[in-house]
């Protein structure tokens, strides 16, 4: 039995979407009352091969070029049905319509760079929420980005940053049309502190995307 290959959410569409998903199906617009989940109808949940991997990276471009705002949906992410669909939805309306006003006109821009080796963790006392929280602040915290945050401030909505195998990972919500500004000011700064990184972008809202 078909079943639906979630693809997006975003807020109410107008029009045909034009748009093929990882297995070449249409794709098509569903009503869940203020929001529209865009959906293909597959035989089976597409596997995360390579190819399939670049086909929805393809697929999420193409929709995040049509539309004002945009949710992608993880890899993989399907319902049985428009019923099943809307229960998975329904719970987190008021914040999925939070995020898609968030990221509305908005492209996500990717900087990574090689972080100090061998930082011991930050301890993390699980009595104190407080405790917990700065600690997380601490780990997650890259000394090396602060001139280049600095140039970049005025275009930034909201960031995220992500540590892994000693790179950082900073995630950067900024407006469509500031992209070149932005990527120039931070070219700049990287080079005025002798700081060796790799932006990338625009995209879509990949890490934006949390309430869903």
């Amino acid at each position: 039995m078909p079943e639906l290959c979630v693809y997006a959410l975003t807020s109410r569409l107008s029009g045909a979407l034009d748009v093929r998903g990882i297995a070449g199906e249409p794709l098509q617009a569903v009503h869940l009352g203020r929001l529209d989940a865009i959906v293909g109808r597959v035989r089976a949940t597409p596997k995360p091969t390579d190819r399939n991997l670049r086909r929805y990276g393809k697929t999420m471009s193409d929709l995040w070029r049509r539309v004002p705002a945009l949710l992608p949906a993880r890899f993989g992410t399907s319902a049985r049905d428009v019923e099943d669909l809307r229960a998975m939805v329904r719970a987190r309306e008021r914040m999925i319509r939070r995020r898609l006003r968030a990221v509305r006109h908005r492209a996500q821009m990717t900087t990574r760079l090689v972080t100090t080796h061998g930082d011991p963790p930050a301890a993390i006392e699980r009595s104190s929420g407080t405790t917990y929280l700065r600690s997380r602040q601490r780990e997650q915290a890259v000394p090396a980005f602060a001139p280049l945050r600095a140039a970049v401030r005025r275009w930034v909505r909201e960031e995220r940053v992500e540590k892994r195998h000693g790179v950082a990972s900073i995630y950067h919500l900024v407006p469509r049309g500031s992209i070149e500004r932005y990527r120039s000011a931070m070219e700049r700064a990287a080079q005025d502190a002798g700081v060796r990184m790799v932006t990338s972008g625009p995209f879509p809202p990949y890490a934006f995307a949390d309430a869903w």
